[in-house]
Formats: C-alpha cells, sequence, structure tokens
C-alpha cells in the first residue's frame, strides 16, 4: 500500500518502520509540524513518502543511527525536511540529518530542509543548519540582524515619522553626506568619528534596503548576497578551485 500522503493523517513514525520502506523522495517532519499548518505539510508531502519523528519521545542518536541506515542503502532519492523553528527539540532534526548525511557520504543537493514560523514556511540552506551547530558564528550574525529588526520598527507604524518618511531620493542625499563625513574621519584619523560615520553609512544600506523590501523590490539579504557573490565572481584567482569557510 501507498505510503504517499494525499490527505491529512498522522506519518508513520520513522524509527518505527521497516529500512526497506525508505526509497525515492521522502518527506520527514517533526511530529507536530502537520498539525500546527496542515496546508504546508500537504504541499511539501505531495508525491513523497511521509515520515515523523518525535525527538521529545526518542534519543536522538537513533534518529542518527537510523538516517545513517537509509543513506547507505541508497534507495533514497531526494529528502526534505520539515520542523518547527524555535523548538530547541525540532531543530536538531536538521543537524541530525545533516551529519548524517555527511558521514555516508550522500549527496546533499538532494536534501532540502523547511521550517515553520508563525504559521509561515521557510526554506533553509545547509549552510544555515551548519551555523547552527556553532554559537560563536551565530553570535557574530546578531549584529546585523538587530540593526534590520532595528530598521524595521523605525519604519513601523509605530516607529519614527522621519524614518517613515524616507524615500530613495532622501537615503540617496544622505548617503552623500554620510560618505563625506567618513572621508573626514578618515583624512583626521579620527578612528572613534570614523567607526560612528561608516555605522551611519551602514544604517542607510539598510534603511534603503527596507524601503526596497517594502515595495518588494528586494531586502537587504540580496544586496549582501549579491556584493558577496559579485566579488567571488570579479576574483577567480582567488577562489576558484578552493575550498572556504562562510
Amino acid at each position: 500500500m501507498s505510503q504517499i500522503q494525499s490527505s491529512l493523517e498522522a506519518p508513520p513514525n520513522l524509527i518505527a518502520s521497516n529500512v526497506n520502506v525508505f526509497e525515492g523522495d521522502l518527506l520527514l517532519t517533526c511530529s507536530y509540524s502537520p498539525e500546527i499548518s496542515p496546508e504546508s505539510f500537504r504541499r511539501l508531502a505531495e508525491g513523497r513518502r511521509a515520515f515523523s519523528f518525535c525527538p521529545e519521545l526518542t534519543h536522538l542518536d537513533k534518529l542518527g543511527f537510523k538516517l545513517c541506515t537509509i543513506f547507505r542503502l541508497g534507495r533514497v532519492t531526494s529528502l526534505w525536511v520539515l520542523t518547527k523553528d524555535g523548538s530547541p527539540h525540532s531543530m536538531q532534526i536538521p543537524l541530525m540529518v545533516q551529519e548524517a548525511a555527511e558521514d555516508v557520504g550522500m549527496d546533499k543537493a538532494n536534501i532540502r530542509y523547511f521550517c515553520l514560523e508563525k504559521g509561515e514556511l521557510y526554506e533553509i540552506h545547509d549552510l544555515t543548519v551548519r551555523k547552527a551547530r556553532h554559537y560563536s558564528e551565530i553570535e557574530k550574525l546578531l549584529p546585523f540582524s538587530r540593526l534590520a529588526a532595528v530598521t524595521t520598527i523605525l519604519r513601523g507604524e509605530d516607529g519614527c515619522p522621519n524614518d517613515r518618511a524616507e524615500t530613495f531620493e532622501s537615503v540617496a542625499d544622505h548617503f552623500r553626506e554620510e560618505a563625506e563625513e567618513v572621508a573626514q574621519a578618515v583624512a583626521s584619523g579620527d578612528v572613534e568619528n570614523l567607526q560612528e560615520e561608516l555605522g551611519d553609512l551602514l544604517y542607510n544600506i539598510y534603511l534603503m534596503s527596507e524601503i526596497a523590501r517594502e515595495k518588494d523590490l528586494f531586502d537587504v539579504g540580496a544586496v549582501t548576497r549579491h556584493a558577496a557573490d559579485k566579488m567571488v565572481d570579479m576574483h577567480p584567482q582567488v577562489f576558484d578551485g578552493r575550498s572556504y569557510k562562510w
């Protein structure tokens, strides 16, 4: 009997399932994601054999061992993972999937990660899952996410009237002013002032990106990704054929 999920029903437990049933395109979900967002679950489960895992009831080591066995059999074409963002238990599932895939040499290009946050479905990159293993790496990202949040708040309904009134054109004027103040700080050798002025310049980058996001044009993430991709493409002598830790 086919195990492809065509309607909302409790997916079979991955740990309790015989390894011989794991083949083709699969979906692994935490036990409560289907209840949190049935629509997202149905969408991801379409055409896939769905299985669940409950980290509160079963030790994660068992999941890791089972996944290694499944991947070694070589019958899985692709695996999608659905979890609830912010759950200390659920967030361990992608980590175990990634580790098992790396241990047995499964092509991670065939694995995709999704999470539910406040009813919305987000796709998570493999690199994001890896970053979740290293608190020190996440700590380095927090100042940027805080500035993004501050900018969104200032542009919000209860934010600052001046920031809410900004436009592409007005922020472009700020760029010119702040760039000149950066140049003056460099010329004077005032390091403390240079840091402050660079911060003002950076805020205006976030501000213009937030205005663009509100218009559904792009966001600050797209800006930074494009900048990094552009620099990599412009320097093949540095990046081609080499592996760097991002």
